[in-house]
């Protein structure tokens, strides 16, 4: 049967902070698998290279005779290193669907999920790790069931604890037998709303012509609801057939989409991912919203770049703007000088960037630039882009230690745009059946971000 050994925890350093209970294998095994991660992070860190997300390491049988072997799944978040083990024949998309569950759990406990929180919260952790992994089958999943097992982190918590006063919670039933899995009964709140998160991301290849080469859009959709009671929602969208290979929370009923494309359900408590889906072909086809002009010459023992930067999109602001380039093992550094204009966000903007004092916000026109001699990257950033404004540009040299560099063969671009969908998905309305008698408030708001934007040069 699919199992998983468990849960290894590291900070910056590759020191264990968490190491979950290995009951089923020699005492040395987990110790194996850190040696074995740290090992594999330094010979890749020092080849430049990235490291493959899993690892083979070599372990003793469970026999305790001969030689064994067992993958390791792993992923990086906020500089700590969360490892699984598996010791079986396990498709390792099971390993990392689980990792990513136990990550938005701790998030949605720790709030931040740093070396300090979960030191601070040693016991909160462990607990998790119990309740979520049964033998290394994974057990409780929601997080609303885990908060009636497993009391959340709170300052006032922390006080009676440590004063001794115990019964801080009174069960108003056993979650294990909860008439519905992902909601606790008897759910009261004073005001009665729900919000819907839509958040896309674009991928996408451009040549130096400017052309699209590929692209595609990447969805979710997450809903912080404050429901009293037991409601059963209908959400309708204006174009439900924009959204493809959709990947549901366990409340929609499945059958009602497929026959309808009406999202029919009974929501957690709290914020949950409703759903993910991919924008149809046809979709996300659409230009990306900012153009890279970018020149770049490679000389002996260094090069000449020359950027410029313009958006395609008169609709919103884009934001946070970074252009970053790999350039070249044996860089040393780059002499550049950034230019543009600096006219206020409202300009041209029907009123958007303006603040409550009526001033106009403006922005810094070229950006900054800085570059690392260490990764060799050099990045050029930017707080806003307008289409009104006058393309900001970027012109410099780099110097490096090899004859001939050898940079990137392209840039890569992120940025963020508000109140903004690739798709153009939106939530016509929502309907409240069950066993309540309000209407709720209701907020949706859109967010689009770059995924991974590829410029060649």
């Amino acid at each position: 049967m699919t199992r998983i050994d468990g849960i290894i925890i590291l900070d910056s350093n590759g020191k264990p902070l968490i190491t979950s209970h290995f009951s089923t294998h020699p005492p040395t095994y987990a110790s194996l698998h850190i040696d074995a991660f740290n090992t594999a992070r330094q010979r890749s860190s020092s080849l430049g290279k990235e490291l493959d997300p899993v690892l083979w390491v070599n372990t003793l049988s469970r026999s305790g005779g001969g030689m064994s072997g067992a993958g390791l799944c792993h992923l990086e978040r906020e500089g700590l290193y969360f490892l699984v083990p598996v010791g079986q024949e396990v498709n390792p998309l099971f390993a990392f669907s689980f990792l990513d569950s136990f990550l938005d759990t701790l998030q949605d406990y720790l709030g931040e999920i740093t070396e300090t929180t979960i030191k601070d919260n040693f016991d909160i952790v462990y607990m998790l790790i119990e309740e979520m992994l049964d033998e290394g089958h994974p057990m409780t999943m929601e997080t609303n069931m885990l908060k009636e097992i497993v009391l959340p982190p709170s300052l006032v918590r922390k006080i009676l604890n440590a004063a001794g006063v115990s019964g801080l919670q009174t069960h108003t039933t056993t979650p294990f037998t909860a008439p519905i899995p992902w909601r606790r009964s008897g759910v009261r709140h004073s005001t009665n709303e729900i919000y819907f998160d839509i958040e896309e991301s674009l991928d996408a290849i451009v040549d130096r012509r400017g052309n699209v080469l590929s692209s595609s859009i990447w969805g979710r959709v997450n809903c912080n609801s404050r429901l009293s009671g037991n409601p059963d929602l209908l959400l309708n969208f204006a174009n439900p057939k924009v959204m493809d290979n959709c990947a549901f929370h366990p409340c929609v009923r499945y059958n009602k989409w497929t026959k309808d494309g009406v999202l029919s359900f009974i929501p957690p408590d709290g914020k949950f991912k409703l759903l993910e889906y991919q924008a149809v072909a046809g979709s996300s086809k659409n230009q990306v919203p900012v153009a890279l002009k970018a020149s770049l010459a490679v000389e002996e023992n260094g090069g000449r770049f020359s950027l410029t930067l313009s958006s395609r999109t008169n609709a919103r602001p884009l934001e946070d703007l970074a252009i970053s380039i790999f350039l070249g093992k044996g860089t040393t550094s780059v002499s550049a000088t950034a230019t543009g204009d600096r006219k206020p966000l409202s300009h041209g903007l029907g009123g958007h960037g303006v603040k409550e004092d009526g001033v106009g916000e403006g922005h810094v026109g070229g950006g900054t630039w800085e570059f690392d001699p260490h990764t060799q990257v050099l990045k050029w950033s930017l707080s806003s882009l307008v289409s009104t404004e006058r393309a900001p540009t970027l012109t410099g040299s780099f110097t490096s230690t090899e004859k001939q560099p050898i940079p990137s063969p392209s840039f890569d671009i992120s940025f963020n745009m508000q109140h903004h969908s690739f798709s153009n998905l939106r939530v016509d309305q929502l309907k409240v059946q069950g066993d309540v008698m309000y209407k709720p408030f209701k907020g949706v708001r859109q967010m689009s971000r770059a995924g991974k934007i590829e410029v060649r040069w």
